[in-house]
């Protein structure tokens, strides 16, 4: 019996570390720091979260959702490679490569987030701009009014950066805020980042101005 024992119980616990290792990544193929649906991976491009989960395959009736935990305080930036070159704007837009994404953020920090902010890079630690084919559907009605669970206010942004922010709210820690927009690009098979802020990415000179009469109204 000793000897069975001995046998069998380091198979087991091999078993249980390689199922550790795979991570929940519910519908889509995971491996250390990424995740894969066809077509599309994602990556942690920063180590202050962990991904947990993706599914869908981006149409406005099956979006992306992809489930993830942040950890640790500054930004946190989520490098998105589209590999398939027949990939297609999966939100009926006129751009080579869109689709719709559900961010799912757990805040396991122990800081409460009365505001969140999404923003794309083309080129990490460089705000997207008008020139480079990369925006949040700019100029599409796709998915919009772009919405989250946990904030009010969204503010959506194409200039100078392309930018949506959320207020009007809050995440507490432990709780999770879920933010559905929409994300498109010129060229095929692209490479960039989507990185979260929790505080104002830049100086509050970039807030827009509005007439009085809309002014009142926000």
């Amino acid at each position: 019996m000793f000897v069975r024992l001995a046998i069998i119980l380091p198979f087991y616990l091999a078993l249980a570390v390689l199922m550790l290792a795979a991570g929940p990544g519910a519908g889509g193929a995971a491996a250390a720091g990424r995740i894969s649906l066809p077509g599309i991976t994602f990556s942690e491009a920063s180590s202050n979260f962990r991904l947990l989960a993706a599914s869908g395959t981006g149409s406005l009736e099956d979006p992306i959702v992809l489930v993830e935990e942040v950890f640790g305080e500054g930004e946190v930036v989520l490098a998105i490679n589209v590999e398939a070159a027949d990939f297609g704007s999966r939100v009926a837009t006129r751009h080579a490569v869109g689709f719709a994404l559900q961010k799912v953020v757990i805040n396991r920090t122990a800081l409460i987030w009365d505001y969140y902010a999404l923003e794309l890079e083309f080129e990490a630690g460089r705000g997207s701009d008008y020139y480079d084919g990369l925006s949040f559907a700019q100029s599409e009605a796709a998915n919009r009014p772009f919405r989250s669970d946990s904030f009010a206010q969204v503010d959506d942004l194409t200039e100078p950066r392309d930018v949506i922010r959320f207020s009007q709210g809050q995440i507490i820690p432990g709780e999770r805020g879920r933010f559905a927009v929409a994300i498109t690009h010129t060229g095929i098979k692209p490479n960039f980042f989507l990185v979260q802020h929790v505080r104002p990415p830049y100086a509050q000179l970039d807030v827009p101005t509005y007439p009085d009469h809309l002014q009142n109204a926000l």
